[in-house]
């Protein structure tokens, strides 16, 4: 029997995207990090403020952003590129981040951006590719495990107004594109 297909389209996102991504940003954060991140952050959180974020993001060139579309809806969104971390090589990518609106958990919109991220960064040279979860996260990472990454033993720490919250670094292998 073959499997449905997933209910997401997948393409680059444009600078008309900013608010999508900006509202995706900020329901995430706030569905999926209660106990994770203080509770001030999370109140303070401002779609406008994202949206300005991602104009600039999306224009500076730096990493791809792709969206996952259901129907006329950003669903969700993920950002690769050349990794930031400091003990990187040129080899090495990074998932700058992977957002899914709860709305759409569990749906595959995640898997759907990760089938067309990875091979982004693939496609670009990169033989691996590294990604920033919290430590605490263990959906997220149960979901970065399911995709082939595994924690790699580097750790380090956000601060939030004060509140130091850790994040451990995930890695995998790229295949060619």
């Amino acid at each position: 029997m073959a499997e449905a297909p997933a209910p997401f389209a997948v393409r680059p996102a444009g600078l008309a995207d900013a608010p999508g991504l900006a509202i995706v940003q900020v329901r995430s954060w706030r569905a999926a990090y209660p106990g994770l991140v203080p509770d001030a952050i999370l109140r303070s959180l401002s779609v406008e403020r994202r949206e300005v974020a991602w104009r600039q993001v999306l224009g500076d060139g730096a990493s791809q952003t792709y969206v996952a579309v259901a129907g006329e809806v950003i669903a969700g969104w993920i950002s690769v590129g050349r990794s930031r971390d400091g003990d990187a090589t040129a080899a090495t990518g990074e998932l700058w981040g992977i957002y899914v609106d709860p709305d759409h958990w569990g749906r595959g919109a995640g898997h759907a951006l990760w089938a067309r991220g990875g091979p982004h960064l693939a496609a670009a040279g990169f033989a691996e590719v590294t990604l920033w979860v919290f430590r605490d996260n263990v959906r997220a990472q149960r979901f970065y495990r399911g995709i082939g990454f595994a924690p790699d033993g580097a750790g380090q720490a956000i601060d939030f107004d004060g509140i130091s919250v850790p994040e451990i670094r995930f890695r995998r292998p790229l295949g060619p594109p």
